[in-house]
This record gives structure tokens, sequence and C-alpha cells, in this order.
């Protein structure tokens, strides 16, 4: 079974004003509006993950307060919430570290639903997605990474992740 992640394409990150917002960060919402359509009509999984935050979270210690459990900026972007509400096969994982996997069930997840390939899409390139990636690539899972749809606000960084990603993980990056 193949699965769509979208890494914290959150307010905070994709949307002008957010806490942590990057230029650019919203260049990633039109192909992966497409990605999203694409995978409803298939009745594919989409696996969704927000960086959820508490208020005195220690990570606040590297970056700017961002993400707040239950704040605006922890939303999904309004274009994603439009595409997934009502959407059963949306899956949604709550973390509060860089992987995917951190302290959450995404590997019940993947292992019930029995995903064996997943493209991923989010930000930020060289943090989030590197680290998931890596975690599916560890645990065996075909990952193909979509150029169009990540960014960072790093062009070097995320040239350097996206070149990881490729030649180190071994993941496709399309």
């Amino acid at each position: 079974m193949k699965a769509l992640l979208l890494i914290d394409l959150q307010k905070d990150f994709v949307e002008a004003g957010g806490a942590l917002y990057f230029s650019g960060a919203e260049r990633v919402l039109s192909p992966v509006s497409e990605l999203i359509e694409d995978y409803k009509r298939k009745n594919f999984p989409i696996i969704t993950t927000q960086d959820w935050h508490e208020e005195n979270d220690e990570e606040f210690k590297v970056w700017p307060k961002h993400c707040v459990k239950e704040s605006k900026g922890a939303e999904l972007t309004e274009p994603l919430k439009k595409l997934l509400t009502g959407y059963v096969n949306h899956i949604a994982i709550r973390k509060t570290r860089y992987s995917a996997f951190y302290g959450t069930n995404f590997e019940e997840i993947l292992k019930s639903k029995g995903i064996s390939e997943v493209e991923v899409c989010g930000v930020v390139t060289h943090i989030c997605v590197l680290f998931t990636v890596e975690e599916l690539r560890n645990r065996g899972i075909k990952v193909i990474v979509r150029k169009d749809g990540v960014a960072s606000y790093d062009e070097e960084f995320h040239r350097c992740a996206l070149r990881l990603m490729k030649e180190v993980l071994r993941a496709e990056v399309i």
C-alpha cells in the first residue's frame, strides 16, 4: 500500500505571519494539493504530521515558540484543511520532535495499513522531512521525496538534505 505523507504544513511554517514562516514556503501548497486530489481519487491513505508543543516545550530553547498545541499556528494550512475535511483515509499525527516516529503511533499506523511506500512532501526539508525520511528508510519503506513539495529557509541545507536522502538514504527524489 502506498501513502502520502505531508510533514508540518502548518500555519506557523507555511503562512505569512507564522512564527517560523519563511519566504517561499507556501510554494509547496499547489503541488501538494494536486497530490492530495490524486490520492483521494485512489482512496489511498494521506497522513499529516503536525508539530504540537506544550507552552514551555524544551524545543523553544533552540527555536522560537511555534505550533503550540491548540493554537492557530499549529493548525494545518487552510487549503489542506479544506481538501482533507471528511476524507476517511486522512490520518493525523501530532509530534513533539523532528521525526514523525518519536513519541507517536506512526510505526503502528504504517504496519496496520500495510504501507510499504510513502510519498513525502513538507517542511522543513533539512529538519523534519530529512529525519522522518531517515526513519522510514531504516524500516525498509520505499520513499519518494517530491522536490516541488518540500521547502527550506536555507537553500544550501535544502540541497544537502535532498542529496542525503537520495545518495545516502536511497530515497527516490523526483
